[in-house]
C-alpha cells in the first residue's frame, strides 16, 4: 500500500511539474521589450519628428506669406514633402492620444474635397475644416494646383485657409506629443492578449494600416474596386506626384515595426518577428520578412509616378497589389493567431 501511494504521489508530482513546464514555455517570451522598443525608439521619435517637421512648415509658410514669391513657395512645398513622409511613420499608431487627437484622418484622409475647400476659401470661411477638406492632401491641392502661386498672390482667403490647416495640425500633433509623455507607461506595460491592451491594439493597428495603405493609395486608384476602371482622381498626393514615394515610406515603417527597427533604420530591437521565432514561428516569420523587404524595395525600382504608372505599367502595379494582397493573411490571420491576438477591425476588402 505504501509503494502504491508512494508511486501515485510521484505520479501527481510528475503531472504537476510537466503542465507548469508548459504553462511556463507558454509564457515565458517577455513582450515588454517589445512595447519598450516601440516606444522609445520608434512611436515617440516619430510623432517628436512629426511635430518638427509640422513647425518647419509653418515657419517656411509664414516665410512665403512675408514674400509671397516662387522661391519661398517651393520651400514652403518641400516642408510639406517632408512633413507628409514624417507622417507615413506614425500613421499606424491610431490608439492613445493619437486617437483621441484622430490625427490619422486629420492628417491622412485623401482625396481631398476641392469643391469644399474652394467654397471656404471663396466665402472667406477658414473655420469649417471638413476631414476631407483639411489635412495634407488638402495642401497637396492648394500647393500645386495650376496658377498656385497666383492665387495666393491674388487672394488672401486662400492664404488664410492653409494658415487654418497648418495650425490645427500643430494643434494635433503637439496634444499627441505631449499625451505620450503620459501614455508610454500604459503602452509598455500593455502586454496582455486582450483586445482592448496596447499589445493587441500595436497588433491591430499593425495589419489595418497595412491594408489600408495597400487598398487607399493602390487598390482604388487602379480599379482594384471598380470593375478595373482606372480611378486616377482617388490618388494621394496626385498634383504633387509623390504618392509612390508616400507608399514606399508606409511599406517602410510597416518594415520596421516588425522587425523591430528604430526611426531610421539604423538598430535592430524586439519587433515581432523575434516573438515569432520565440514561439517556434521561424518559417512565417522568415515568410513575411522576405514579403517585407520584397514591398519595400520593389517601388523604389519603379520610374515615374503612380500615374504614370498607370498608364505605361498597370501590370506592374497590379501584380505588387495582388503581392500585398497576398501578404495579408501572413499578418492578420497567421501572426496574429500566433500572437493569440483577435483582429477586432474590418477591412474595405471584405477578406
Amino acid at each position: 500500500m505504501k509503494l502504491k501511494a508512494y508511486c501515485t504521489i510521484l505520479l501527481a508530482l510528475l503531472v504537476f511539474t510537466q503542465c507548469k513546464k508548459k504553462k511556463n514555455e507558454d509564457t515565458e517570451f517577455d513582450k515588454g521589450p517589445i512595447m519598450v522598443n516601440m516606444a522609445d525608439n520608434y512611436i515617440i521619435p516619430g510623432y517628436a519628428d512629426l511635430k518638427s517637421k509640422v513647425i518647419s512648415l509653418e515657419t517656411a509658410w509664414n516665410d512665403f506669406l512675408g514674400d509671397k514669391t516662387q522661391a519661398k513657395l517651393d520651400v514652403a512645398k518641400q516642408a510639406w514633402v517632408d512633413a507628409n513622409i514624417s507622417f507615413q511613420h506614425v500613421k499606424a499608431f491610431d490608439f492613445g492620444p493619437a486617437m483621441t487627437a484622430n490625427i490619422a484622418f486629420t492628417f491622412g484622409t485623401f482625396p481631398t474635397d476641392t469643391a469644399h475647400i474652394n467654397s471656404s476659401i471663396s466665402s472667406g470661411n477658414s473655420s469649417d475644416l471638413a476631414l476631407d477638406a483639411s489635412g495634407l492632401d488638402a495642401l497637396d491641392y492648394l500647393f500645386y494646383k495650376q496658377d498656385a502661386l497666383i492665387a495666393f498672390q491674388s487672394t488672401s482667403n486662400a492664404c488664410v485657409y492653409v494658415s487654418a490647416v497648418i495650425a490645427k495640425m500643430k494643434t494635433e500633433i503637439t496634444a499627441v506629443v505631449a499625451g505620450w509623455a503620459s501614455y508610454r507607461s500604459t503602452f509598455v506595460n500593455g502586454t496582455s492578449n486582450e483586445s482592448t491592451s496596447p499589445f493587441a491594439l500595436l497588433v491591430n493597428n499593425f495589419c489595418k494600416d497595412f491594408e489600408l495603405s495597400k487598398t487607399t493609395k493602390l487598390g482604388f486608384p487602379i480599379g482594384n474596386h471598380t470593375l478595373g476602371i482606372q480611378q486616377p482622381n482617388y490618388l494621394e498626393a496626385r498634383r504633387s506626384g509623390i504618392g509612390r514615394i508616400l507608399l514606399t515610406e508606409n511599406l517602410r515603417a510597416s518594415r520596421c515595426i516588425y522587425y523591430g527597427l528604430n526611426l531610421s533604420g539604423s538598430s535592430n530591437g524586439q519587433g515581432f518577428d523575434d516573438y515569432l521565432n520565440a514561439l517556434d514561428k521561424g518559417t512565417l516569420s522568415a515568410t513575411i520578412a522576405s514579403r517585407f523587404d520584397y514591398m519595400y524595395s520593389t517601388p523604389q525600382s519603379w520610374t515615374g509616378t503612380l500615374e504614370q504608372l498607370m498608364t505605361s505599367s498597370p501590370g506592374t502595379l497590379e501584380n505588387f497589389y495582388d503581392y500585398q494582397q497576398g501578404s495579408v493573411i501572413n499578418m492578420k490571420t497567421d501572426m496574429a493567431s500566433a500572437f493569440g491576438v483577435l483582429i477586432t477591425y474590418q477591412d474595405t476588402d471584405g477578406d
